[in-house]
């Protein structure tokens, strides 16, 4: 039997099953029920963005309280599980865009998936799969389960069967190639079958550790990006991630003189807010690559957001020595001075400025931010009236500065806190794009 649903975006049509017609159980019609009463509420009235996403979640807390209540019934009548997700995401949220929609039925179906005690029956993982992709609204949503589908395989031992499943996405995210790495790290430490008995054409364990490091070669020639996927929250924090730092630190090990695992597994590790991984590859990097600019620079950020100012004044010092001639160190010196409010060391550091011919203009907007941070008024209003002066009175930027400085002495300490760290980090990411410190990203055709 099928059902044609209409769609904004067209017809699609979803296989129903035989019992469709008939009435849920008394606990999932209560359920639906209730939802139901919820969901029409939420549409009565154009509500802000903010207050949708927060019912959007009420909503999916409420839908997995009910597959945790209902597995049973779910697992016996998916198309009718799927049939009643699909009324209540529409009904409740009828203008939800298709990347919010088709994230629900994602984050959803896992939930099914890892309540599920079939979770480790293939064909009940596949057929999950396919129905909830039928109902999402990308023509790509089938792309997430398949990932993830490569994944269960990990976890149910199939790393031979994991490795065909996600070959073919090894450039969407960088997620995958170190999953296929696993598959065969895991695959050489297992004693291979007698040879009478073996498939001629599987690779034995150490064919399969050289696989593996190439697969991590492979990795950094590819350079995938960093969580481009979107993946439901329970699979991203579970052995996905695992996975991934586990590889990445295997092939640190593997080959000690190439970089790029740090710069990836840095760049991963601040996105996802990993700090102790962050700090772990840090001290890594420092110590290997100890006069990488790349990497002090990183250091020198994640000791400032740490508010360790003496590891920060320490990681200039060393980009002194090993870099005597730029001016990002001084720079950095500048930026420090000010957050720890040292008119000595600013002094110091701005004296090296003149030396080094760092522009007037960067060094005046840092005098103007210098004076507002120790609390200097006066001070600090009359160097925004030099700038405006030697800058002009149209230049665009200095209207926006002007405006937003009115704040920071505001006698409402929330308002001004606001306005502070609003100027500090405007006027520094201004600084460096000026002095052109940071590697700039490459510009589009």
């Amino acid at each position: 039997m099928v059902c044609q649903r209409a769609y904004k975006f067209g017809v699609v049509s979803i296989p129903v099953s035989k019992h469709a017609d008939e009435e849920p159980p008394l606990k999932s019609r209560t359920f639906l029920f209730s939802l139901a009463v919820r969901t029409e509420l939420m549409s009565d009235e154009w509500q802000p963005a903010a207050i949708i996403e927060q019912k959007i979640a009420l909503m999916k807390q409420d839908l997995f309280t009910y597959v945790e209540a209902n597995i049973g019934t779910i697992e016996n009548d998916i198309p009718l599980f799927y049939g009643y997700l699909v009324s209540r995401i529409e009904k409740g949220f009828p203008d939800i865009s298709d990347a919010v929609h088709d994230q629900v039925i994602d984050d959803v179906t896992v939930k099914v998936l890892e309540t599920s005690s079939r979770s480790a029956d293939i064909e009940f993982i596949e057929r999950l799969f396919n129905y909830a992709a039928r109902i999402k609204r990308k023509i790509s949503g089938r792309l997430i389960f398949d990932i993830i589908y490569g994944f269960k395989l990990i976890d149910l031992g199939k790393y031979r069967e994991a490795v065909e499943s996600l070959r073919k996405f090894r450039k969407i995210d960088a997620i995958i190639s170190p999953a296929i790495a696993y598959c065969y790290h895991i695959l050489s430490s297992v004693n291979p079958p007698p040879s009478t008995t073996r498939n001629p054409q599987e690779l034995i364990p150490p064919a399969l550790a050289l696989k593996a490091r190439e697969e991590m070669i492979d990795f950094i020639r590819l350079k995938p990006p960093i969580n481009r996927l979107r993946l439901p929250q329970i699979v991203a924090e579970a052995k996905i991630n695992k996975i991934f730092w586990f590889m990445i630190k295997q092939a640190i090990e593997w080959f000690p003189q190439e970089r790029e695992y740090l710069v990836v597994g840095l760049e991963k590790a601040k996105k996802d807010g990993n700090v102790d991984i962050r700090s772990e590859l840090l001290a890594i990097a420092t110590e290997r690559f100890f006069d990488d600019m790349d990497f002090l620079r990183e250091l020198f950020q994640y000791k400032l957001e740490a508010k360790d100012t003496g590891g920060a004044a320490a990681v200039i010092k060393q980009m002194m020595q090993q870099y005597p001639n730029e001016i990002e160190p001084i720079y950095y010196g500048l930026e420090l001075s000010i957050v720890t409010s040292q008119p000595t060391s600013y002094a110091r550091f701005r004296t090296l400025a003149t030396q080094k011919n760092i522009p007037s203009n960067v060094l005046m907007l840092l005098d103007f931010i210098f004076e507002i941070v120790v609390g200097n008024r006066n001070d600090a209003f009359a160097c925004l009236e030099d700038i405006k002066r030697r800058l002009g009175k149209k230049n665009h930027y200095m209207l926006l500065i002007e405006y937003v400085a009115g704040d920071v002495f505001s006698d409402d300490d929330k308002k001004a806190r606001t306005a502070k760290r609003v100027l500090i980090d405007s006027i520094d990411q201004y600084c460096i794009n000026l002095l052109k410190m940071r590697p700039q990203p490459p510009q589009k055709d």
